[in-house]
């Protein structure tokens, strides 16, 4: 959008991120528009109340207490009628970043990815955690170390892309005879 964003602008952009990426906690909403457009953050994010109040969007708390958005019918024709005046750049942008965060989301749930920095020590270890999603037990828990941060994050980025085939082949070693299948 322009750096003179408008009310109208900024509740139709909400209106379209909620149409394409459904029901969403405020602060996902928050990371998506700092990625996807970070201009667009305060001004988006300071006229919620004024959606809320228009009926444009509906809210309702989840188990922790954090506000999750959804779209009321107004809100959707809002989204169908006028996002076509979004720039398709910044639509396809806030898509793209917000599928991808979503999807991350949902691989985080399994597994916690953590960096460890133990000062006395002057070290650096990525611990990866595997978790039973129906009770949240730890299933195995590895901590490797890292020669610094930088290769620290590197390996923690490198498990994300992928991280059922590492899991996947992680369990198998300890689960089959064969190593490599």
């Amino acid at each position: 959008m322009n750096n003179g964003t408008d009310k109208l602008d900024v509740c139709v952009y909400l209106c379209f991120i909620l149409d394409r990426l459904g029901k969403l906690p405020e602060s996902v909403i928050g990371e998506i528009i700092l990625s996807a457009s970070p201009n667009d953050y305060f001004e988006t994010m300071g006229n919620i109340g004024f959606m809320l109040d228009k009926g444009l969007i509906a809210e309702e708390k989840d188990e922790h207490g954090e506000s999750v958005f959804t779209l009321t019918e107004e809100g959707l024709r809002t989204s169908q009628n006028l996002s076509s005046h979004l720039p398709p750049t910044l639509k396809e942008r806030t898509v793209t970043e917000g599928s991808a965060l979503l999807a991350r989301n949902d691989r985080e749930r399994s597994v916690r990815c953590s960096i460890l920095h133990d000062r006395k020590k002057d070290r650096y270890d990525l611990n990866v955690r595997f978790l039973n999603e129906l009770n949240g037990e730890t299933l195995l828990d590895i901590t490797m170390y890292a020669p610094d941060e930088k290769k620290a994050l590197e390996m923690r980025d490198r498990f994300l892309e992928k991280p059922t085939f590492i899991i996947t082949q992680t369990m198998n070693m300890f689960l089959k005879d064969d190593f490599f299948i």
